[in-house]
């Protein structure tokens, strides 16, 4: 075994999740420093990861050494919520998905721990559980709780390749989206936009739709 497996292996991970739809090229360059072009002819193998980029996509993808050496490089997994130092954050009251409301506020008591250094550069975060959902992003299992920045500067300023939780009045969803002069794009996939729907913002505020970005997915077992 050697450093140039290991990067082939990381590599391979990082394609897996580009395909299954759980990041894209954009967000995980914002994610990681990295730039865009760069990312992509690294993904494409053109170019090589330097030591360093490669400790910082371990680091922001929370990817395992340990499933590496296994050879286990397209497997992503749960966030290890173990791992020391971690802050509790509060747990909105309900679940976000199809048939439940956007939750109006969270838990007086009930939380749920995120590493740290997750939450450092959060300005508004706040948990939420995920409700049921089959046509969801492969990013999201049913399982899943999600850490949100409701940053109003975020959500009024949306980027193209990131997830947001949005109040959509009977029900309440995570769906990447697009915003084009009055009408707010909402989808799961930025290579298929085919399944995509709009929503009017006719006398609405975009931050009464988007409650928060999505910054950290943690995969309960």
């Amino acid at each position: 075994m050697d450093f140039q497996v290991l990067q082939i292996r990381l590599i391979a991970n990082i394609r897996a999740r580009v395909r299954n739809g759980e990041v894209t090229e954009r967000s995980l360059a914002r994610l990681t420093g990295i730039s865009q072009p760069h990312m992509h002819h690294v993904l494409k193998g053109a170019r090589r990861l330097s030591m360093a980029m490669a400790d910082r996509i371990l680091e922001r993808l929370r990817i395992d050494l340990v499933d590496l050496l296994a050879g286990e490089g397209s497997a992503p997994r749960p966030v290890p919520l173990g791992a020391t130092p971690y802050r509790l954050v509060a747990l909105l009251e309900g679940p976000i998905g199809p048939g439940h409301p956007y939750p109006a506020q969270a838990s007086g008591q009930e939380r749920y721990p995120f590493p740290a250094s997750e939450l450092d550069r959060l300005e508004s975060p706040v948990a939420a559980r995920l409700a049921p959902n089959p046509v969801r992003a492969a990013l999201f299992d049913n399982n899943a709780v999600v850490l949100l920045d409701r940053s109003e500067a975020l959500r009024g300023h949306p980027d193209e390749g990131s997830y947001y939780a949005l109040d959509l009045g009977s029900e309440s969803d995570l769906q990447l989206v697009r915003l084009t002069g009055q009408r707010l794009y909402l989808g799961n996939s930025v290579e298929d936009t085919r399944g995509w729907r709009s929503v009017s913002l006719a006398g609405r505020s975009l931050l009464e739709l988007i409650k928060g970005r999505v910054s950290l997915v943690v995969r309960r077992l």
